[in-house]
């Protein structure tokens, strides 16, 4: 793997000398996740009445809470007294250390206090951010391949699959590279998620088929990944999360499309250039979308 794209070592500036310095392939595909994903909600933001600088201010709130989020969910799943009894340990990085869907989690509440200060509808902010969230996180798993963390189980070298064999650093076997394996779902399910975006006649459509996106996605490559097993099914933590989520973004579909239709105007139903206003205190009787 290539865990260290440059390295620059020490330089010497006036007499100053400043390093190492060292581009981390993890952190630049994080960085690039970042960009990708601020580019994606940024074009969609424009929809909401909301510009550049409101998403700027949200992204600062959600990458703060998503690393908070992402951390402490990662404790509470592995070795929670390991960590207490070692807190030094929680502030080591290197690309390990967090888990995902703290990410998502602390995204949540954040985004639903910022829909209330603007006065959006917040099944459609969190719409446009899911979007963001998806590509971002089939991108920071390239990050996780070259990082040579969140590898897969030993492959059998007798089965057709061994063709995807790669042998990690620290490893003397060949193993799944279940990152890119999560990758490429992730990819595929951005592009599925972008086309129900477009096609949806309700709030919350994408938001909802992120939940089964990603619950199929982790419930399928989780088998190829070397994680801890439990009982009472042999699954990681992950693909029992995944059992609720999968049918929990089924249930928000089923409630979305019953309270956050689009309202016609004028026999019309394309929002593509609406701005909505928060419907949480209206009926749905009094739910407007007002056309520019």
């Amino acid at each position: 793997m290539l865990p260290e794209l440059a390295n620059f070592g020490f330089i010497s500036i006036f007499n100053f000398t400043i390093g190492p310095i060292v581009i981390y392939s993890y952190g630049l595909m994080i960085s690039i996740a970042i960009v990708v994903g601020f580019i994606v909600a940024n074009h969609r933001f424009k929809k909401l009445n909301l510009t550049t600088d409101d998403l700027l201010d949200l992204l600062l709130f959600l990458l703060i809470g998503g690393i908070v989020g992402a951390k402490l969910l990662f404790i509470l799943t592995n070795e929670f007294f390991y960590y207490v009894q070692n807190p030094i340990e929680i502030f080591r990085t290197g690309g390990e250390g967090f888990s995902f869907f703290g990410v998502v989690l602390a995204g949540i509440p954040i985004s639903w206090f910022f829909a209330r200060k603007k006065k959006i509808n917040y099944w459609a902010l969190v719409d446009i951010l899911s979007l963001s969230v998806m590509i971002g996180y089939a991108i920071g798993r390239i990050g996780c391949f070259l990082n040579g963390c969140c590898f897969g189980v030993p492959v059998n070298p007798h089965l057709f699959s061994s063709i995807f064999a790669v042998v990690f650093r620290h490893h003397d076997y060949a193993r799944y590279p279940s990152q890119l394996f999560v990758s490429f779902g992730a990819f595929i399910s951005f592009f599925l998620m972008r086309w129900i975006d477009k096609a949806k006649s309700f709030y919350g459509a994408t938001f909802a088929s992120f939940f089964i996106f990603y619950g199929t996605l982790t419930l399928i490559v989780d088998n190829y990944r070397d994680m801890e097993l439990f009982p009472p099914w042999n699954l990681t933590l992950s693909q029992y999360l995944s059992l609720l989520l999968i049918p929990l973004g089924i249930l928000l579909l089923i409630y979305f499309s019953k309270t956050q239709q689009f309202v016609a105007i004028e026999g019309k139903r394309d929002i593509s250039t609406g701005s909505m206003v928060d419907q949480s205190q209206f009926t749905e009787e009094s739910n407007e979308v007002y056309m520019e």
